[in-house]
């Protein structure tokens, strides 16, 4: 018990003689500033207390008698309490259960304030005095019978009795349940429920004490019990929340509560325990104490115990709470410690408490209590320098966090098992720190990665680590370290996040080639060549992509065409051409890319396209399936490139159409070259093409009607050719003669009809033409008209205009040189608006 909590102070040294003699206090109370006393000679006094602090910060108690008032001669006061939100006290003297006004000492008038045959009594413990809408109550002993009563400021209004086998001796109320001691045992009993069933606790010895933990929500009871032994007992659950206190033989005449401490009285000293773990603190001589009570004596503090003995009042201050933590602490006596300062602190002594937490997280890691020492670096929100002062195997070589002045290893770095244990709770505790603050740094981060490349449970975190931007980290340090531990896929990532791609890249390349041997297992087949193009996809320097691209290609041909597709070039690098030379295929494609997708209208890359497609339609074979749809699809692609107007025709690419004998692509050469009645051949001779051959001459005489109707005379000639001439071309001519887009002059087509021919074969051809004779001169007859019409409307609003009279004065200006008109020659504009000649013809 070498920690002090509590020092002794007097508060009241005597009391004033009653009837000349000395007196006696029999019971005390404390509220709001003011101690009752009542006395061995019937006497209630009210003392207002004054409290000053020393230049030691120790308190000073200035007592003042304010009043006085006898209850009954030569009778104890048995029990005074104070109700400071009613300005009412409670008073027992030879059996009447009593109220006094707090502010005179005199008693209420009225005769409801009174109850009497009253043995003992206790007032609620559980009253909030911030709540507007509490009901005082107080619990009175009877013979044979306890009684609740409620307590107003003028009487006691009986609320519930209660019969009992036999009368209590002791009685402690803590509503809605009622401790009280028999002639031989402990009982508890719920005064609020109807059945009032009473629960039997357990016997006592000689002297029946209670106590009520005023702070417990389980409504507990401190009672002392057989053995020497203090037990708690919970009146919600009639358990021991708690383990007992062990006081051995000290012979026990009552008890008082101070959170977290137990006051143990007996008649020659008193007893401190911790509620907490139930050992005692301290030990106090006074003698002969008759009454203890809580005094508030500071808004916000922790209540101040007050002792009554003989005419004196001595108050229990507390030891200042930092002294008894630090003694605590330095009996390694953690919880008690914590439990104190918790108690105690507020926002002006946090610093100080935060030290308090360091310490006791210092304490628990000597005990190899990690996870609690963690929450507790956690809250006191240290420097992780703190704890990691004591790993100098996890610190960089530069020492860069040995600030700590216990630079003193706590883990034995022998103990593989205990290594273990601390690599774990350190990453707990740094990543719990992480997430809840801003400075940490990248010696930190390092620290942490070398932690996780240590735990073989936490391998699965390096890289996801490594890949996030958050986590900064110093370079030499982390190259070092992931070389050393082998982690090489994460080093690669790493070289991509600090812009060392090309190191990068070399060593991806390298683990796809060749993967080690001893690649940690969580790291094999983590970079393919996928994860490769990812990283090339974020390169911007084209130098390095040509560097990577030969060896991407030969690896996988789809993969190289994605990196080129996200390349910025548009297809004027000669490196780039000169690339994809031994791979046709992905330069066909990459082409495609520039020409359809990224629309780039250069004509090297049209004829370089078809140039492909000619080259790869050459080495198809005919025979296999897969190979006449790709041709298909590449003949398609093809036209289209050729009727692009940027596609101009060499040699070359006419020799390869005509050797691979491609009609269509030919029509579309013809066509460009203006050679339409050959391309017309081709189609309907070669091809038998006849809607492609009519499509074709509606697409190229839509701007010109002479060379339409060329074009068609030159189709019909052809389906009329007497080599030709079979029933399918027959079926042609009348189809193309009978077409609605066809034109035709109708005495031509006529000249060239076959003389066998009989006229209702053109019967609609006839009706046709005729039809669109007649119209053609009724559309003309009727443009004439109105063009006969628009002239004669003209003329007259010419005539008009020259009727009308100009009036020409000075104020008029020309409208182009603002001068005036010095004669009579001048033109007059449509709207009306007079020029000079001159003018008008130079702004013409």
């Amino acid at each position: 018990m070498s920690v002090r909590t509590f020092d002794v102070a007097a508060v009241i040294s005597a009391l004033p003689p009653s009837n000349g003699n000395d007196t006696r206090i029999e019971c005390m109370d404390y509220a709001a500033g003011h101690i009752f006393l009542g006395t061995i000679d019937g006497l209630i006094h009210r003392y207002a207390v004054h409290v000053s602090v020393s230049l030691t910060g120790r308190r000073q108690y200035h007592p003042r008698l304010v009043a006085s008032k006898r209850i009954a001669s030569k009778k104890a006061i048995v029990r005074v309490e104070m109700i400071d939100a009613m300005n009412r006290v409670l008073y027992l003297c030879d059996g009447v259960l009593g109220m006094l006004d707090g502010a005179t000492v005199e008693i209420v008038p009225g005769g409801g304030a009174k109850v009497k045959g009253v043995l003992a009594f206790s007032l609620n413990d559980r009253i909030d005095p911030e709540n507007p809408f509490i009901s005082f109550e107080v619990c009175v002993v009877r013979k044979r019978q306890i009684a609740v009563f409620g307590v107003s400021e003028s009487q006691l209004t009986l609320l519930t009795e209660i019969a009992l086998p036999e009368t209590p001796l002791e009685i402690v109320y803590s509503e809605p349940f009622v401790c009280f001691a028999s002639s031989s045992e402990y009982q508890v009993i719920n005064v609020k429920e109807t059945s009032h069933e009473i629960h039997h606790l357990f016997p006592y010895p000689d002297l029946p004490v209670i106590a009520s933990l005023t702070d417990s929500n389980e409504h507990e009871f401190l009672l002392s019990g057989p053995g020497g032994l203090g037990m708690f007992v919970s009146a919600q659950t009639l358990v021991a929340p708690r383990p007992p206190i062990n006081w051995a033989e000290l012979r026990v005449i009552r008890m008082h509560y101070s959170a977290p401490y137990i006051l143990v009285f007996s008649r020659e000293d008193i007893w401190v325990f911790s509620s907490i773990n139930q050992q005692p603190k301290q030990s106090l001589q006074l003698l002969g104490c008759r009454s203890v009570c809580g005094a508030l004596f500071e808004a916000g503090a922790h209540a101040t115990p007050l002792m009554a003995a003989d005419s004196k009042v001595w108050a229990l201050e507390n030891v200042p709470w930092q002294e008894q933590v630090d003694g605590l602490l330095e009996e390694k006596r953690v919880n008690e410690a914590l439990q104190i300062a918790r108690s105690y602190s507020d926002e002006d002594t946090l610093p100080h408490f935060r030290g308090i937490l360091q310490r006791a997280a210092l304490v628990q890691l000597h005990r190899q209590e990690l996870r609690p020492a963690k929450e507790l670096l956690l809250e006191s929100e240290c420097s992780p320098s703190f704890v990691l002062a004591f790993c100098p195997d996890l610190l960089p070589s530069a020492d860069i966090l040995t600030t700590s002045p216990f630079f003193i290893p706590i883990f034995n770095p022998h103990d593989p098992a205990a290594m273990n244990e601390r690599n774990a709770f350190l990453i707990a505790y740094l990543e719990e720190y992480r997430r809840s603050s801003t400075d940490f740094t990248e010696e930190m981060n390092w620290i942490l990665l070398k932690l996780f490349s240590l735990s073989e449970q936490n391998e699965g975190s390096i890289l996801p680590f490594i890949k996030s931007f958050r986590n900064i980290l110093p370079y030499e340090e982390t190259v070092h370290l992931l070389s050393e531990r082998r982690y090489l896929v994460a080093l690669a990532f790493f070289q991509v996040r600090m812009g060392h791609l090309e190191k990068a890249l070399t060593l991806m390349k390298d683990l796809v080639d060749n993967p080690p041997a001893d690649l940690p297992a969580r790291e094999v087949g983590v970079v393919t060549v996928s994860t490769i193009v990812d990283v090339l996809k974020s390169v911007e320097q084209e130098k390095l992509l040509l560097q990577t691209l030969p060896w991407l290609l030969k690896k996988d041909q789809s993969a190289g065409l994605q990196v080129l597709k996200h390349m910025s070039s548009n297809g004027n690098s000669s490196d780039v051409r000169t690339l994809l030379e031994g791979f046709p295929n992905v330069h066909r494609q990459y082409l495609e890319f520039l020409i359809f997708d990224k629309e780039i209208q250069k004509e090297q890359l049209y004829q370089e396209l078809a140039v492909s497609y000619l080259t790869n339609l050459s080495e198809l074979p005919s025979c296999r399936p897969d190979a006449i749809f790709n041709a298909f699809e590449m003949r398609t692609n093809l036209q289209t490139v050729l009727r692009s107007p940027l596609c101009t025709f060499g040699a070359d690419i006419e020799a390869s159409i005509e050797q691979l004998q491609l009609h269509e692509e030919k029509v579309i050469l013809l066509a460009k070259r203006g050679e339409h009645l050959a391309a017309l051949d081709l189609l309907a001779s070669r091809l038998k093409d006849r809607a492609g051959a009519v499509q074709y001459c509606v697409q190229y005489g839509k701007r010109d009607k002479l060379l339409k109707r060329q074009l068609f005379e030159h189709l019909l000639a052809i389906y009329f050719n007497p080599r030709e001439q079979n029933e399918e071309s027959v079926r042609a001519a009348l189809e193309l003669l009978n077409d609605e887009e066809a034109d035709f002059d109708p005495a031509k087509v006529l000249s060239m009809l076959p003389a066998n021919w009989p006229l209702s074969c053109l019967e609609g051809f006839l009706s046709h033409t005729l039809r669109r004779s007649l119209h053609s001169q009724r559309t003309g007859a009727v443009e004439r008209g109105l063009a006969k019409c628009l002239h004669f409307s003209a003329q007259l609003s010419t005539v008009g205009r020259l009727k009308d009279k100009i009036l020409l004065t000075e104020e008029r200006r020309c409208i182009f040189c603002k001068k005036p008109f010095l004669d009579c020659t001048f033109k007059r504009l449509t709207d009306g608006r007079l020029v000079h000649l001159h003018c008008h013809s130079s702004n013409q």
